[in-house]
């Protein structure tokens, strides 16, 4: 036996490859529109996660109507005063960050080894985060 060529076997794989593609176009073509739109709508988001946007949960709290980009500022400085009014206000003053961005206002709470919000492992705030809760 001699050694031949394999080559063929390259080629012919893409041409099954070419044809499947022809024929799923081809099927394409002839289905309803709701199928094809099945199809599209597949394909930009696979796992079908794209309508489940936001959540059902509801906080605790009361409901808060969020004030206009324009008030923005005057809600920080409120923020900035009310925090600053705190009695373990030197505690926190390192660890907190409030800056107005384009999309409104961003509130930072910063952990450090000396002071944190949560204990580790948790989702309920530790002392130090029920005291800025309660704030």
């Amino acid at each position: 036996m001699g050694t031949t060529g394999g080559a063929w076997k390259v080629a012919y794989a893409d041409f099954v490859t070419a044809m499947m593609a022809l024929f799923i176009v081809l099927w394409l073509l002839n289905t309803s529109k709701p199928v094809r739109e099945a199809i599209a709508g597949y394909f930009k988001d696979p796992s079908g996660t794209a309508g489940k946007l936001g959540t059902t949960m509801e906080g605790k709290g009361e409901v808060v109507v969020a004030p206009k980009k324009e008030d923005m500022a005057k809600l920080k400085q409120e923020l900035e005063k009310a925090i600053s009014q705190m009695p373990d206000f030197d505690k926190f003053k390192n660890q907190i960050e409030i800056t107005v961005t384009a999309e409104g206002l961003r509130m930072e709470l910063l952990e450090s080894a000396t002071g944190t919000f949560f204990n580790i492992g948790s989702s309920e705030p530790n002392g130090n985060g029920k005291e800025l809760w309660l704030l």
